[in-house]
């Protein structure tokens, strides 16, 4: 693109990251514009009274928030982007307030944090909406009583992937156990293998797609896809006296993303009754 920075087009990491000093200054600089000049103050209380944390020098000048965000925890950081939005919409004007929702974002892209704003300044995980729509239906069919244990460890891999920091190796196991207890739910005493997922889905399949040739085939090669994540699973399920290693966030969410789709197949197919139609 003409005209753009270097940085931006070619040096930029393709991996998100939870946090970033780079950042943080450039946030922390935002506070030398002209429009928290009469605001530093009243603001400094508004956001350490709510954060439990006190601001440099009650906030007075630019420098004492440029130290506040250089120094403060990450949930801190991440709260006080949205602090300060709710201060400028209610007591400077709602225009100015887009105007620090608008740059912040710019920042966060541009620094590839792993965080999306929302329209209000909410700060959230950057998710993409494939993965929200997935984990949203997925929980939505997960809400049978008989589910509520399957329903927990998908809540859970959602509560990890919340945490400051995001702890991807947690929500993806908590994802993993899901899928588990599910099929051993559909299938007890049995104990989710890839000889076991082909022993017992793949009947199930014939069962749910009967007379639909193309549907049969297309399901049994996602049954292989469903293989291929469980062994990819496996690499980040704790092994005794291996240090914890975390995967990339893109993996993880992919994964999980992916895990929240296989619950959802999975539970459709134990509520069509195939498996009560055994041969």
């Amino acid at each position: 693109m003409a005209g753009e920075r270097f940085s931006q087009l070619y040096a930029r990491s393709e991996e998100a990251s939870p946090d970033s000093a780079r950042a943080r200054y450039r946030i922390g600089a935002l506070f030398r514009e002209t429009i928290f000049n009469q605001h530093a103050e009243q603001l400094a209380n508004h956001v350490s009274r709510q954060l439990g944390v006190p601001i440099p020098g009650d906030g007075r000048h630019s420098s004492d928030w440029l130290q506040f965000i250089r120094d403060c925890r990450t949930s801190d950081f991440l709260d006080t982007i949205t602090l300060v939005y709710r201060y400028l919409f209610w007591r400077v004007g709602e225009e100015i307030a887009h105007w620090w929702k608008d740059v912040v974002r710019q920042i966060f892209a541009e620094e590839t944090l792993a965080y999306a704003i929302d329209d209000v300044g909410g700060v959230h995980p950057a998710i993409d909406q494939e993965f929200q729509r997935n984990v949203t239906s997925a929980v939505a069919i997960l809400q049978l009583e008989r589910y509520q244990e399957i329903r927990r460890y998908l809540e859970s891999a959602l509560d990890y992937l919340s945490a400051d920091p995001p702890n991807y190796k947690q929500a993806w196991g908590a994802t993993i156990s899901g899928v588990e207890g599910l099929f051993g739910l559909m299938f007890p005493h049995t104990r989710m293998t890839a000889d076991e997922l082909e022993h017992r889905i793949q009947p199930l399949v014939q069962r749910a797609y009967e007379g639909d040739a193309t549907a049969q085939k297309a399901a049994q090669n996602l049954l292989a896809g469903f293989r291929e994540w469980m062994q990819a699973s496996q690499n980040y399920r704790h092994q005794p006296g291996a240090v914890p290693v975390q995967p990339p966030a893109d993996i993880a969410i992919l994964a999980i993303s992916i895990g929240a789709s296989l619950l959802r197949w999975l539970a459709g197919l134990n509520e069509s009754g195939s498996l009560d139609r055994r041969s």
